[in-house]
């Protein structure tokens, strides 16, 4: 008995010695082969261990040298490294961008936003420039140089505006303005015949795929028109796999 207990630890202290050898900490920094651009939130998966790139592209994680790692991220080719080809200590993964087939979109003419929104802004000025009337605008400080008192007025018109409708009515248009103009923007990307175009989607089924993924204009400052193909690209795949 006392002999196998001896066995086993022995085989339990050299599978602890292998575990520990064949395992170590690889680091690595991804970039864009094409401009050599620092790639942030790029998928790595490792047997069970999925992470993402930080900022700057770096990573870190505990591999095996009998590990793969892949690596993908939208826009970009999947690709793979064998950890025991790493080279320490900090290895530089490139991803190749993905090509798209421009061939497949028709662009349309459309009305040039930028255009669209100065005018805006220009016919609707007093508008967009407009600022709620609040109690401190009612009272006017009348300072008498001679005197030991500052003397407070009350400004009648203000103070009218600020009870009447008038200021509400102002304040509501002003954000209605904003809120067209916003929704000029993203229609000037995500426009029926531009995704039409590259989704070849039709009728409902465009309204459909247009209603559920209409970005906000927040995420479209963030996307280049490329990208923006790209996503759209990937959210059709999406849409076509909920479909079926």
């Amino acid at each position: 008995m006392k002999n196998l207990m001896l066995r086993i630890s022995i085989f339990l202290v050299f599978m602890l010695l292998y575990l520990d050898v064949s395992a170590q900490l690889i680091k690595g920094k991804i970039i864009d082969m094409q401009t050599e651009r620092p790639l942030g939130g790029i998928s790595i998966e490792l047997k069970y261990t999925k992470k993402m790139s930080g900022v700057t592209g770096d990573f870190s994680l505990i591999a095996s040298v009998t590990d793969t790692v892949w690596f993908s991220g939208l826009g970009y080719e999947k690709r793979y490294v064998l950890v025991k080809d790493w080279k320490p200590p900090i290895m530089t993964i490139g991803l190749t961008p993905t090509s798209l087939d421009l061939e497949e979109v028709v662009i349309f003419g459309q009305r040039n936003h930028k255009a669209d929104s100065l005018k805006l802004r220009k016919d609707f000025a007093r508008e967009f420039n407009y600022k709620p009337i609040g109690i401190k605008d009612v009272f006017i400080n009348s300072y008498q140089p001679r005197g030991r008192f500052e003397f407070v007025k009350i400004d009648v018109l203000q103070l009218v505006r600020l009870l009447g409708g008038k200021n509400d009515i102002q304040n509501k248009l002003k954000k209605r303005l904003y809120e067209d103009e916003k929704q000029a923007y993203i229609d000037s990307r995500f426009g029926r015949s531009f995704v039409s175009s590259l989704t070849k989607l039709e009728s409902d089924s465009l309204d459909l795929f247009m209603e559920q993924y209409r970005p906000d204009k927040e995420e479209l400052l963030e996307l280049s028109d490329y990208n923006l193909m790209l996503k759209i690209k990937s959210d059709l795949k999406v849409f076509k796999e909920k479909k079926n």
